[in-house]
């Protein structure tokens, strides 16, 4: 068993907008779950790279902490 304390949860409008912006962040092979095909779970600071990532590309994504 793993315990992860620090978790951040990506989620998108469908999957293929999730999968592009795992890609652009380079956390593709970092999602620890797949709750549904448009919601992943990531470390914290791999959450903060995809939120730098869209910022980065021009997007504004709503962000809660």
């Amino acid at each position: 068993m793993k315990l992860h304390l620090h978790v951040g949860v990506i989620e998108t409008v469908d999957e293929a907008t999730l999968n592009e912006a795992l890609a652009v962040a380079g956390c593709t092979g970092r999602v620890l779950a797949k709750l549904k095909p448009n919601l992943a779970v990531l470390e914290r600071e791999d959450a903060e790279k995809v939120i730098g990532a869209l910022e980065a590309n021009g997007l504004h994504p709503k962000v809660m902490r």
